[in-house]
């Protein structure tokens, strides 16, 4: 199931009583950027789409999950996925919530030029990492590596860490949080 960026923001400013211009200002974006995100014109880097979140008091793991929960079978397919789109990088979440698990379980495609810009995990979050396929530059902390297929990364809680692929080549890996907290 694929939401759209846009349309997701828009629903949940709308349930936080705020206005683009209120966001816009809290954000340090401006009404138009704020509007073309919601119209579905630009895709927000994960940067932007976190502060956004942030001003809204919402999670990016928050983001993600969709009402209606988690069925009761311990199987998924991708009918019960989480597709979201961050311009060049493609966002797959195992399961349609996180709301009631202690792990989220993500599968990222990062495009030649992709920048998730420099992230902060919450403090309460640790991230771990393994690249499938491809390259791509990773700054976690003050470290910055090229990982390539087979080779992985960890993320204390409170670290930032940015993610771009500088190659010519997709690159496709998993990560799973926990507490939920992409």
């Amino acid at each position: 199931m694929e939401i759209g960026v846009g349309r997701r923001l828009r629903e949940l400013r709308e349930k936080a009583g705020a206005s683009q211009r209120e966001l816009a200002r809290r954000s340090g974006q401006s009404p138009g950027a704020v509007s073309a995100i919601e119209l579905e014109k630009v895709s927000p880097s994960v940067e932007t789409l976190k502060r956004l979140l942030d001003c809204l008091g919402i999670s990016l793991a928050d983001f993600f999950s969709l009402e209606g929960g988690e069925s009761s079978t311990a199987f998924f397919g991708p009918e019960q996925m989480v597709d979201v789109s961050l311009g060049p990088i493609h966002y797959r979440q195992l399961g349609r919530s996180v709301k009631q698990s202690h792990l989220q379980f993500m599968r990222a495609t990062a495009y030649p030029g992709s920048d998730t810009g420099m992230t902060q995990n919450r403090a309460e979050v640790e991230e771990i990492g393994f690249i499938l396929s491809g390259r791509i530059e990773a700054t976690i902390g003050n470290e910055t590596r090229i990982l390539s297929t087979g080779d992985g990364y960890t993320a204390k809680g409170g670290q930032t860490q940015r993610f771009r692929n500088i190659f010519d080549d997709k690159c496709e890996y998993i990560f799973v949080a926990s507490p939920p907290g992409f």
